[in-house]
């Protein structure tokens, strides 16, 4: 489909931190809080869109002083033209002005933003639950709160502990939540001969997936994992580089592929590769990275734009907002028993609190304008 997207002539923004409601411990460290940058882009009727820019540090994303440092010296013409591509920070802040260009021309359009994206976007997508690090008990309390709560997939991160403490962790699980599905997230942790041998301890357990088993830049490895395995491999954050996106995809390196758009620079970015990925025989998985309520309603239209054909009927990440103890609206975009509505609002359908902001914002706000 064919879509005319506005040109902003202004830009504010402001940074923010977000505290977590417990310690998340996965094999890239712990994470206590997120820190971010709200994006509002005016065009010149005076509509506004937002986006948010949380860049992930542990995961090479940058930091949001590296945004804020892009920021001071952003000319808007550098993301239509598309020639600021690296640098740290730049992914997530190109992930934020996407949002807010596309939530612009929804609200101009009168359309939801995945109904920009696709002829025929899902209204609904079903979420896994997301569990971190922790004693076999601990990680079973979490995974029968998320079975109670309506989910039906568990994503457990790996990595974490010694291969034996990880199988009896998961063996719990499996006692405690035997409905459940289970997918391993090891964010890169291991080396190759590691993985080997966590794939055959985890063989046994009824896993449907596990992500991201060696480091990013490893592709060859990933790919004689994915070759030789018999649980599926996804790859993670091999894809935020896009030269490596493209190996993962053109080598079939992995049979499951995990998007976050924080992380690849945007909902446009990262539906290009979902279709290209599905065309090749992939599942594309949408996820988050822990954002506000702003970056869940980006990650929600890109599952969205993905459409309900059953190549892409499959359960999403979409569930990190629960762990966060405040947002920036004031109705946080969580899933009700596992699934996320899409709204038929114009726009991404979220709007900023001007008192949750205020709440946890780092500094005042800060104006740009085309001249």
């Amino acid at each position: 489909m064919t879509t005319a997207f506005p040109h902003p002539v202004a830009l504010r923004w402001r940074p923010f931190r977000l505290p977590l409601r417990a310690r998340f411990e996965a094999a890239h460290g712990q994470t206590t809080f997120r820190d971010g940058v709200l994006i509002e882009a005016r065009d010149a009727v005076g509509r506004t869109g937002i986006g948010e820019a949380s860049p992930y540090p542990s995961l090479g994303g940058g930091t949001v002083d590296d945004v804020l440092g892009l920021l001071s010296r952003l000319r808007l013409g550098v993301f239509e033209d598309g020639t600021l591509t690296e640098g740290a920070g730049v992914g997530a802040l190109r992930c934020a002005v996407d949002a807010a260009i596309l939530d612009l021309a929804g609200r101009a359009a009168g359309k939801p933003v995945a109904a920009l994206l696709s002829d025929a976007p899902a209204t609904s997508v079903a979420a896994n639950a997301v569990i971190g690090g922790g004693t076999p008990d601990e990680v079973v309390g979490y995974a029968l709160d998320a079975v109670r709560a309506g989910y039906t997939v568990l994503k457990l991160k790996v990595g974490v502990a010694p291969l034996t403490e990880e199988v009896a962790r998961i063996e719990a699980v499996r006692r405690a939540c035997s409905d459940a599905a289970v997918r391993l997230d090891a964010n890169g942790a291991w080396d190759e001969a590691t993985a080997r041998a966590a794939i055959e301890a985890f063989a046994p357990l009824r896993i449907e997936w596990l992500e991201q088993p060696v480091p990013p830049r490893d592709i060859e490895g990933l790919a004689r994992l994915h070759a030789a395995s018999p649980i599926r491999i996804g790859a993670d954050e091999s894809l935020t580089d896009p030269f490596l996106r493209e190996r993962v995809l053109n080598e079939r390196a992995a049979s499951v592929v995990v998007l976050k758009p924080m992380m690849l620079g945007g909902i446009r970015v990262a539906l290009d590769f979902a279709r290209r990925a599905i065309d090749a025989g992939m599942t594309v998985v949408v996820t988050t990275t822990f954002d506000s309520s702003i970056g869940t309603a980006v990650a929600l239209h890109l599952a969205a734009a993905l459409g309900v054909a059953p190549a892409t009927e499959v359960t999403h990440g979409l569930s990190t907002g629960e762990h966060l103890a405040a947002d920036l609206t004031s109705k946080s975009l969580v899933p009700t028993r596992g699934r996320l509505g899409v709204s038929s609002a114009p726009g991404l359908d979220i709007e900023v609190d001007a008192a949750a902001l205020d709440a946890v914002a780092t500094a005042p706000w800060s104006d740009w304008e085309r001249r």
